[in-house]
C-alpha cells in the first residue's frame, strides 16, 4: 500500500513531462507550464487560436481566479500563447484594422503595412514585411507563425 502514492505521483510527473514535450519551444514556455498546466489540459489551451489581446484577457482572468504569477510572468505567458497559438491573419488581404487587432501592430504600423502592400504588391514571405518602414521587428518575429500569405 505504501507504493500507491508513489506510483500515482510518478504517473502525474510522466504525464506532465509528456505535455511539456508536445509544446513548442520558446520564451515563456516554462512560465506557461508553471502557471497554466496545473489547472488546464494542454488540449484545452492549445486548441484555441486567439489574438494577443484576447490571450491577455484570458490570462488576466485566470490570474483573478487564482493562477499564480507576477505581471512579468503573465506577459511572458501571453507572448508565448500569442506566438504559438495566435489567430492567423492573411497579411496580403487583411485591412489595417484586422492587422492591428489580429497581430497587435499599432494603428500606424498596420496602415504602413497596407500602404506598402498597395505600393509594392503582395508580400511573398514574412521577411518581406520587415521591409515596411517603422515596423516593430520584435513584434513581427513574435507574430511570425500567425502571419499567412
Amino acid at each position: 500500500m505504501r507504493w500507491v502514492p508513489f506510483l500515482f505521483l510518478t504517473g502525474v510527473l510522466v504525464a506532465i513531462a509528456a505535455q511539456d514535450d508536445s509544446l513548442p519551444q520558446g520564451r515563456g514556455k516554462d512560465v506557461f507550464m508553471k502557471m497554466c498546466v496545473n489547472c488546464h489540459g494542454l488540449d484545452q489551451v492549445t486548441s484555441q487560436k486567439y489574438t494577443k489581446s484576447h490571450w491577455r484577457e484570458v490570462v488576466t482572468d485566470m490570474m483573478s481566479r487564482g493562477a499564480e504569477g507576477s505581471d512579468e510572468d503573465a506577459t511572458a505567458v501571453v507572448s508565448y500563447l500569442a506566438r504559438n497559438f495566435g489567430k492567423p491573419v492573411n497579411i496580403n488581404t487583411a485591412s489595417a484594422k484586422e492587422i492591428e487587432t489580429g497581430l497587435s501592430f499599432s494603428a500606424a504600423e498596420s496602415e504602413a503595412i497596407v500602404k506598402f502592400r498597395t505600393d509594392h504588391g503582395a508580400f511573398k514571405t514574412v521577411d518581406d514585411v520587415a521591409k515596411v518602414p517603422g515596423i516593430d521587428a520584435k513584434l513581427l518575429d513574435e507574430q511570425r507563425n500567425n502571419i499567412q500569405l
